[in-house]
């Protein structure tokens, strides 16, 4: 019985995906290319992205994408068009840097492995895009684009101001974005919560260029936007493919045959990977993967007691426990007054000059900060020990 159920609900789900196919009115992409973490590219591969970025520069584009970037500001952030917008704009970046190189592909950064203490991430090393800046102008000296002098908005050193004196504080841990893409259901929660959390402070705590509307002159900026877009698509794989609400930024309402802003497209042409010019997946997750994935549901999280379970991941809540082949060092004694350090650290908050520059609703992103405060202290009480 419980087969049958199972093999009906695979149907449904794979009617309800070639339904989606049908809406989306583009061609399927021939082939279809994997875009992988950073840290795993070869140090052929490495090589070859690295060149790919010199000519870039080179060539002016870094100045063209931060140009662009800085032009569009206002209208694609703090509404529904930062996904649509962001993932036209990287993948953009992406088919200028095919051009220089057919195997190149635009890498993302899994922060959310590093939340604990940024500053030590491997990313941030001499070997990938180096650390933080030096000097009275901080300028960057290591790693891929140590020493570059940038052009926009004018000539000046590519400088990164790491947050915190150079410690940025706590960023945002994988089970708390795990829990967004569980809880929201609209694109009207989604997008605040991780514009408000994830993308914010990563900007905030590197700092520099980073910091400004300018931002794609670091090209930390892709390697962070890529992965914004990777945690999109994980939330539209869980039953979510082709929702698109809330305000656009004239205030109207977001469709799907609303423009992307600047590329004058209908947000429906990105919705889907694998068709149109979408013609990437994640390694993280293959787009014809229909189940949500966190990695850590069938072991730590699903050891958590019911009711945080069913409060904060409401998927991993009614799925069936599965005896895992060996106990999960999941959680310990809860222990009164747990504490950023012995527990799950708080994460950074967004500084009042990044919510003025992009004209936040304060209380909006006080509901963001104050549910991560909620969650840290459901996790913490409950005795999770997060294995990141």
């Amino acid at each position: 019985m419980k087969f049958v159920s199972t093999l009906a609900a695979a149907v449904i789900g794979l009617t309800a995906f070639n339904t989606a196919e049908a809406q989306q009115n583009q061609p399927a992409c021939s082939s279809i290319y994997t875009r992988p973490e950073l840290l795993s590219l070869t140090p052929a591969q490495w090589s070859n992205t690295r060149g790919v970025l010199s000519a870039m520069q080179r060539d002016g584009w870094f100045a063209w994408f931060a140009y662009l970037h800085n032009q569009w500001f206002s209208q694609i952030h703090g509404n529904s068009q930062f996904f649509p917008f962001h993932r036209r704009f990287v993948q953009d970046w992406e088919s200028v840097g095919r051009r220089y190189s057919g195997s190149f592909v635009q890498p993302y950064w899994d922060e959310m492995r590093d939340y604990r203490v940024p500053a030590s991430s491997q990313v941030l090393t001499s070997n990938w895009v180096g650390g933080n800046g030096q000097g009275a102008n901080r300028c960057v000296t290591n790693g891929n684009q140590g020493g570059w002098t940038m052009t926009f908005p004018n000539n000046h050193c590519f400088s990164r101001v790491f947050g915190n004196n150079g410690n940025p504080t706590s960023w945002y841990s994988p089970e708390y974005i795990q829990s967004f893409i569980q809880r929201d259901t609209t694109m009207a929660q989604f997008r605040p919560d991780i514009e408000y959390s994830l993308h914010g402070v990563v900007h905030i705590n590197i700092g520099g260029d980073m910091l400004q509307g300018y931002s794609p002159n670091d090209w930390i900026f892709m390697l962070h936007h890529t992965n914004i877009d990777r945690l999109w698509w994980q939330w539209q794989q869980n039953n979510r493919l082709w929702t698109m609400d809330g305000p656009n930024y004239d205030n109207t309402a977001t469709t799907l045959n609303t423009n992307i802003a600047y590329y004058n497209q209908p947000i429906r042409s990105v919705m889907q990977l694998g068709y149109g010019s979408m013609c990437y997946q994640y390694a993280s997750n293959p787009i014809r993967r229909r189940a949500l994935d966190s990695g850590l549901e069938n072991t730590l999280i699903s050891s958590l007691p019911k009711d945080v379970l069913s409060t904060w991941f409401p998927d991993t809540a009614k799925k069936p426990v599965v005896a895992a082949a060996r106990p999960p060092p999941a959680l310990a004694s809860a222990a009164p007054g747990v504490s950023a350090g012995s527990g799950m650290p708080f994460p950074a908050k967004l500084t009042q000059q990044w919510i003025q520059m992009h004209k936040y609703n304060k209380a909006d992103v006080d509901r963001v900060e104050n549910d991560a405060r909620n969650f840290v202290n459901a996790m913490n009480k409950a005795g999770y020990r997060s294995p990141v």
